[in-house]
């Protein structure tokens, strides 16, 4: 083989090795969610039970997107484990972070979320909804400023503590 065949050959095969080197987050053009570390706690009482719990939303960014991204947080429900269905369609979020929230060129933000009832609490059969043996998931919705309508998420399903 001579030498500028060679020289090609070994151009050739380091560019495909480099094509095929894409970033964790590279494609990444719209802020990507996920519902992590999702817990609920259901507690009985005179009046009805109630529910309160926590979870974590991860926002990534790539790189490639066309600029940073300004994401508004919507509504939150605990749904079946089909997410077909609201099991309680609406909790109340604290945030630990600032809303909305912004997400910057290759980068992850983490924001981290308590939820409750308020004063409000679930009938019987609300709760034992949320304790059958399939579990729940926690969806929530949100709106991405880079692009065009709300972005729907749900956790891993996940089973209350507090169920008998």
């Amino acid at each position: 083989m001579s030498k500028p065949c060679a020289a090609f050959s070994l151009v050739f095969v380091l560019s495909s090795l480099l094509a095929g080197c894409v970033g964790e987050n590279e494609e990444v053009v719209f802020v990507e969610p996920s519902i992590t570390a999702p817990e609920a706690t259901i507690e009985g009482g005179v009046l009805g039970a109630t529910v309160s719990g926590s979870y974590k939303l991860e926002l990534v960014l790539g790189p490639r997107a066309s600029g940073p991204s300004t994401v508004k947080i919507g509504a939150a429900a605990i749904t079946d484990a089909l997410n077909q269905q609201s099991v309680v369609p609406s909790i109340s979020l604290i945030s630990d972070t600032e809303l909305p929230v912004t997400v910057q060129l290759d980068s992850k933000v983490t924001v981290g979320f308590l939820f409750d009832l308020e004063d409000q609490t679930i009938p019987q059969e609300t709760a034992n909804a949320l304790c059958l043996p399939g579990g729940v998931r926690i969806a929530m919705t949100l709106q991405d400023s880079l692009q065009d309508g709300a972005t729907t998420v749900a956790s891993n399903v996940f089973k209350p503590t507090g169920c008998m």
